[in-house]
């Protein structure tokens, strides 16, 4: 069972004396310095305010973290995003951070987890409150399909395993990808992990709107705005790879995980082959012996007559 944190704008905390910013609900026995993880972890900077007509386009910030500080084989799920003004009517946010556990960990992978329908809360009501019963993690696999989503933007599905190889062999891998508002970054970061083997979709860290590390966190997968200080940064890196969503694309070079991502691979097992049958003059006859009497069938052998 999983723990969780949600964190939004009200006029009173679940910890006394705390509103504003503020965490309003939490797990029951989750441990104070996991609380102040979470919350640092809570940051968003919206491009638009909540009375600008753009407001709907600010990106939301799914993201999956690993850190030694969450303890051994855990990761954090996290979904920060603009929502409606609070009570003051300034510009609020929502974040919803779940901790799992590797044991909790489904096949499908984080993106695909972050997909879940009701997985996320979308907005949040009532008073502050404590949650007593530990969220369950659904199970499921994550289908390795044609990557649709890549091919629809770039007009190649084989740029999902441009990405995907990125860390294939290096999980210390860093990856900015250039992205404006509106493209569907968690669709096609679940068409590249899908090409991962279920036992690698874990290691790899991601976050859809990332403007900045929290502490202690690793981050593969970095999508980023152009303009985004952190993304001038990557370009300082020259251990970190760039791919421009928004400008001309590198060449694939052709390559068996490439040719996945355009063909997708089928989960339905092929039916058995029968043998191959004899031709028929190659098979033997049937042939009726002739009928035998009891002294025919005497096995004994007889004595020589003198």
């Amino acid at each position: 069972m999983a723990y969780e944190l949600i964190y939004t704008s009200a006029e009173r905390g679940l910890r006394p004396g705390t509103r504003g910013f503020c965490t309003v609900a939490h797990t029951r026995g989750i441990a104070p310095a996991m609380v102040q993880i979470l919350e640092a972890m809570s940051t968003y900077k919206s491009l638009y305010g909540v009375h600008e007509e753009q407001d709907a386009d600010n990106p939301v910030a799914y993201s999956h973290y690993r850190s030694s500080l969450l303890g051994r084989e855990a990761s954090v799920l996290s979904r920060v995003c603009p929502i409606q003004a609070d009570h003051t009517g300034r510009s609020n946010k929502l974040a919803h951070h779940i901790l799992l556990s590797a044991r909790e960990y489904p096949a499908g992978g984080p993106v695909w987890l972050c997909r879940q329908e009701d997985f996320f809360l979308r907005e949040w009501q009532g008073a502050p409150r404590f949650i007593d019963m530990p969220r369950k993690v659904p199970a499921g696999e994550s289908p390795c399909s044609r990557a649709a989503a890549w091919e629809k933007l770039t007009g190649d599905a084989g740029y999902a395993a441009w990405l995907a190889a990125s860390c294939q062999n290096n999980l210390q891998a860093v990856v900015y990808l250039v992205f404006t508002p509106g493209m569907p970054m968690l669709d096609l970061l679940g068409e590249a992990m899908a090409l991962l083997e279920p036992a690698q979709r874990w290691s790899v860290t991601f976050n859809t709107y990332f403007t900045s590390l929290p502490a202690g966190m690793t981050c593969n997968w970095r999508c980023c705005l152009p303009e985004a200080e952190v993304l001038r940064e990557g370009r300082r890196n020259q251990q970190a790879k760039i791919l421009d969503l928004t400008g001309k694309l590198p060449p694939l070079v052709d390559s068996p995980l490439v040719q996945l991502a355009r063909e997708g691979r089928s989960d339905k097992a092929a039916p058995p082959v029968p043998p191959p049958s004899e031709p028929a003059a190659a098979r033997k006859k049937f042939v009726l012996l002739p009928q035998r009497s009891i002294n025919m069938l005497n096995l004994k052998p007889r004595k020589p007559e003198d």
